[in-house]
Order: structure tokens, then sequence, then C-alpha cells
């Protein structure tokens, strides 16, 4: 066979293997019964990795036992466009893929599928690996050991950042950048420059590629970008705590979540992106119920037309692994960076890893396969601050800073909970503008630090509420430990301008508090926990002061978003009444949750806490009807014509 005809090309580059559950890569078959039999007679070789020039018009395969296609039959790469094949022979095919290049046809891992009339045979899986056109001259620089080129349509793209986790540069005038890497992480990244977008994988942005090679030698790594318009003003969705791990009913629970997020998106307008806040999986249970990484992936892929950027948590490093570097191997290989930056419109986003993993004494999990017990520290390792500043010496100072991890920098209360924030707020604080969105807790709440350094923290609430247990205990009631509903943060950035809101999964955003009647609310253990036995689970069970009577006509609010800047305003048949700030535990929670675990004997794992976000006012009688208005900082209002007496039961407040 002519090498012309045949452009599978073995390099020793690589692409990250992040697409076995991607759009455009499923592999799907019309009929395959059909297709097993009228494809029987042809066969061909699937390389595990194909090198593909940009806009190359053909790729080709080989003819296994002289089985060629036929003309008229088709070559289907996962859920792209069917392509002619052409040029058979007893020995090869070549198949036409130059209407693949419009349709965002880059690196990745597809099936192979031949077609013929309405139906199909899967031939195999490959990883794509899209070159940009060969020119005289690129080649390693002295003492660089990963090179290549950022493209956009073909075309070089200048000043885009590229590192290896170590190292950070920036592309020359024809999108050729050089380092001179150590391999450290075993991969390099770009970070997307403003204007421009990824090539996606199913959720994932293709951002990143693994690297092969002895650190000593040196490999090519190409990135394409496609160009977008638009980006100055777009919505980031912060998605906090998923915890998808195949067990409470979660995965069918998500599936409402997902209902959710693709209906809502469909209400904006401009360039609109997601990004997780950690802990999308659940490594206790990635071998207990064959649930990790992947399988995540492919049950997040039904949310359509967002590109959702990762950011890793304490439970997506494995348990399996010793030591903060072994524990994230293989999340970098599958789904991310475990830190890295990208560019949508005027703002710079920076995603970083806050879990050091110090796993080291040995033990089993639940199926007795050998592991380690999990133990992490709430920690910014050196090699980030390290990074990040390097990094940040390509940013304008008066560029907004958009920065994710999944431990929170501060307590409720504003003082330092992490690690190395000292470090970090030096290099954070030189900017005008920084918020900082965490998750972990599975609550909400907001860390106000601007007028000191800059830093505007929201501990920004959690898909999974309560581990997806409220829900899975009381059907319709789906809330966190805080009383806050399983949600997401809704950012929409207009230029340098930030709004926003609490998205709580199944209601509108118009939603952001619940009422209490304190006359009707009353928890006993006596009508909650009659059937609980064990001393040591009915410790868990703490109603605080919804343990005793009380008739003083008071009314309780649970504003979950509230920061300083919002207002609350409640008034009795026209008479404003005043109102405090409490501490309590959300009494919903407590009767939904914790009540229903302990009443089984179980243990309430994550038992209610009390939240700062709660306030009373007191009626002058138990039979008004109070007005309750909350106006948040950028002027939207929310109410309720709170009708009472209000009754306290899971049925008042399902959705």
């Amino acid at each position: 066979m002519n090498d012309s005809h045949f452009s599978v090309l073995y390099y020793l580059s690589v692409i990250c293997a992040i697409g076995l559950f991607v759009a455009g890569c499923s592999g799907k078959e019309d009929n395959p019964s059909a297709g097993g039999s009228l494809l029987e007679s042809v066969q061909f070789d699937v390389p595990e990795k194909m090198e593909i020039e940009y806009g190359a018009p053909t790729i080709s395969f080989r003819v296994q036992f002289s089985k060629a296609p036929q003309q008229g039959d088709q070559i289907v790469l996962g859920n792209l466009s069917p392509c002619a094949i052409q040029n058979i022979t007893s020995t090869f095919f070549d198949v036409n893929i130059s209407g693949l290049w419009d349709q965002s046809f880059g690196n990745g891992t597809y099936t192979v599928n031949i077609r013929r009339g309405t139906t199909s045979k899967k031939m195999g899986q490959m990883q794509v690996v899209v070159k940009a056109k060969e020119e005289e001259g690129l080649k390693p620089a002295a003492g660089s050991t990963v090179y290549g080129k950022v493209i956009c349509d073909g075309e070089g793209v200048p000043d885009v950042v590229v590192s290896d986790g170590v190292q950070v540069v920036k592309t020359d005038k024809d999108g050729v950048y050089q380092l001179a890497s150590a391999k450290y992480h075993k991969y390099v990244f770009v970070s997307v420059p403003s204007g421009y977008e990824p090539l996606r994988s199913g959720i994932l942005p293709v951002i990143h590629s693994q690297l092969e090679q002895p650190s000593n030698v040196p490999e090519r790594v190409d990135f394409q970008l496609k160009k977008v318009s638009g980006q100055e003003n777009h919505t980031m969705l912060m998605l906090g705590d998923i915890h998808l791990a195949n067990r409470t009913n979660d995965r069918n629970q998500f599936k409402a979540f997902v209902n959710d997020i693709n209906a809502y998106t469909q209400t904006l307008s401009g360039p609109m992106y997601g990004l997780t806040l950690g802990d999308m999986t659940w490594d206790l249970y990635w071998e207990v119920n064959n649930y990790g990484y992947r399988e995540y992936l492919a049950d997040a892929q039904t949310i359509t037309g967002l590109t959702i950027y990762q950011t890793i948590g304490n439970h997506d490093h494995s348990m399996y692994q010793i030591g903060d570097y072994n524990t994230v191997e293989e999340y970098k290989k599958v789904v991310a960076p475990t830190y890295y930056s990208f560019n949508v419109g005027k703002v710079h986003y920076v995603v970083l890893d806050d879990v050091e993993c110090t796993n080291k004494e040995a033990t089993t999990d639940e199926k007795g396969n050998p592991c380690y017990v999990r133990t992490y520290k709430d920690h910014l390792v050196d090699q980030q601050i390290d990074w990040l500043q390097k990094d940040l010496a390509f940013v304008p100072t008066s560029t907004p800073l958009v920065v994710s991890m999944h431990i929170p920098m501060y307590n409720p209360s504003g003082s330092v909970r992490m690690d190395g924030a000292s470090k970090l707020t030096a290099l954070l604080s030189k900017y005008p503008k920084v918020h900082v969105y965490t998750a972990h807790t599975h609550t909400i709440y907001n860390v106000d630090k601007t007028s000191t350094n800059h830093i505007f923290e929201h501990n920004a609430g959690s898909i999974c509420g309560t581990w997806w247990w409220s829900a899975q205990e009381t059907p319709g009631v789906h809330i966190g430990q805080d009383g806050s509903p399983g949600g997401y943060t809704v950012l929409k950035v207009n230029g340098t301008d930030f709004q926003w809101q609490y998205k709580a999964t199944g209601s509108s955003v118009s939603e952001q508090f619940r009422t209490y009647d304190r006359n009707n609310t009353l928890i006993t253990a006596d009508k909650y926990i009659p059937s609980a036995t064990n001393e040591t689970y009915k410790a868990d069970f703490k109603p605080g002061l919804w343990a005793t009577p009380d008739a003083t006509n008071e009314v309780y609010v649970n504003v979950w978003n509230w920061d300083p800047s919002w207002k609350l305003e409640v008034t009795e048949n026209g008479s404003v009444l005043a109102s405090s700030q409490v501490t309590v535990p959300d009494p919903l929670h407590l009767i939904a949750y914790t009540a229903k675990r302990i009443n089984k004997n179980s243990k309430a794992t994550f038992a209610t806490t009390t939240n700062a976000h709660t306030f009373k006012v007191k009626a002058s009688s138990a039979s008004s009807t109070l007005e309750i208005k909350v106006t948040d900082r950028f002027g939207n209002v929310y109410t309720e014509s709170m009708k009472r007496p209000k009754a306290f039961d899971t049925e008042t407040y399902k959705h």
C-alpha cells in the first residue's frame, strides 16, 4: 500500500484519554443485530491511535483478510456525521472526513462504526490526535522536552498560555510553544484565551494531554481552539458536591438535576459554561459500587450544551493509593489537571486543588479490597502557589479573578480555615475583584473580605444536598444540613460586573428562603424517633429550640444565600416587625432526614447543623398573615405572603 493513501501515523504524542463517555464518541448503533449479519464480511484494522493533520480530507484504514467494504458504505466516528468510503482496494480504503472539520472534530476517543443503509457495526475505538499542518522548522528548541502548536481553523494562535503545572510559557506569533519540562505531572495543558473555547468531549473541555515519553525525550502536543463571540457577557454555573456513588437512588435523583439545568440554560442568552467545585464522585464507592470518574462522566453527558470545567475534591482522590501525587494520578488522566486556568471574556478563572491527601495506613474497603485510610488536610501546597504566581504574571492586575477550589478558604465567621491561605491571598489581593467559589460543607455561606484583600468567598451549596439522603428518606425534600435546598449557584458576568443567585433544583430562582411558624413547629423524640433504641444514634437528634413548645407567635425565615448586603422586611397588617439574626438548626432537615434515619436505628451520618442565615420576627397574633420581602444585594426581590397558622410537616414543603 502506498503511504500517501494511509494517514495513520504513529508518533510519540498522546491525547488525554477522557473521551470514553463523550459526546461524539458514544458508538451508538442503529441496529446492531442486523448490522452484525449484513456487515459480517467487512473486516479492517482500527488502530489504537491515529494522528491526523488538521484539515486533512481523508483518513485510511487497512483491510484485513481482503474483506473490504462496499461502495456506498460509510464510516461513522462517534456521533459525528457519516463519512463516505472511497478508493476501496483489497488492502486499504480511504474515508472522506472533510465535512467533520466544521463539527468540532478533534482530539478524543471515538468509536468507529461501519454503516450500510440503516444498519451499523462497531469495529473498535481509537484515539484521535489532531496535529497542526507540518511546517518546516517546527522542532523542539534546545532544552525543550514538550513543544507544539495551538491552532484555530488550522492557523497558529499567538500569546496563548501553556503549562505543565510547573513551567508556564506563551505561544509565539505562530502559535508555537516550547517547554523545558521535567514532566512531573505527565501532562501539558492550555489556558484557554479569551475569545476562544476548547473542543469538548462530552461535558469536558479538551484542555490537557498526557505525556508518554521519558522526561528527557522531546514530544509534540498540539491543541485546538475555536473562536467564539460575546464572551464578555457570559454565565458560569457553579456546581458543588455532586457526589454520585450509585447509592441512595442518587443516579435517578441526579436526572432531576440534569432536567433542571437543561431547562434553565434554555432561558439564558450568551455563552454559558459550568464549573464543578469538587467531589463529583465518592472514592469509598469506586470499587464497592463500581462507580468512579468514567461512570460520573457518562451520567453527566446528559447535560446538554455546556462545557463543564472540573475542580478536584477530597472524595475525588483515590483511597487505593498512598500520598498526594499517587491519589490523583487517574484523575489527571481521565478528568482534568488538578490545577489550571482559563479565560472567558474579561475574567481569568483559576482552578486549584486545596486537598493534600496523606493516605498511608493500610486497610480494606467494604468488599475486602486493599486500600488505605483516607486522610487529608485542607492545604494549598507550595508547588501550586509557585505555578499560580507564574500564571498570574501573564494576567494584568486590572483583571477580575474567579478562583475555584473544594475546601473553603474561610469559616462562616470569617476566620481562616485553609492552610496556606496567607500565601494565596498575597497573590490574589493584587487584583481589584476576586471571587472564590468553594463547596465541601454542603451548606451555603458568604464571606466578604473585599474591604481588606478584595476577596469574596462563596461557599456555594451542593447538588446532592445531604449526600442525596434527604430526598431518599423524604421524596420531594432535597436539602442540605443547613436547610439550603440542593442546587447550584448562577454567576452572571457583564464585562467586569458580577451578579449571582442560588438556583434550587426543581425551583425557580425566585425561591430564596423558607418560613416556619414557630407556634406549630415542635420536634420531640416521642413524635419523631419513637422507634429509636440506639442511644449513640439518638444523641445526634438535637432539635434545639424546636424541642419545646412555644406559642409566642414567632416566625423564622431561613434565607440560605444571605450576606450582609441583603435586606429582610416583614410586615403585619402594614406594620413593620423587627427581625433578628439567629443561629439555629433547620427544622425541616431535622424531620426530613435526621429523625428518619435515627428512627430506623441507623446513624444520621450527616445530621442537621446549625446555620446563621435564619431570622426571626414576632407577630401580634397566631393567625395574622405576614408579608415577607427579601431583597438581595442586586435589588432582586423575593416575597411570600405567609398565611398563618402555617402547618409544619414535610408535605407542606415538598416540591
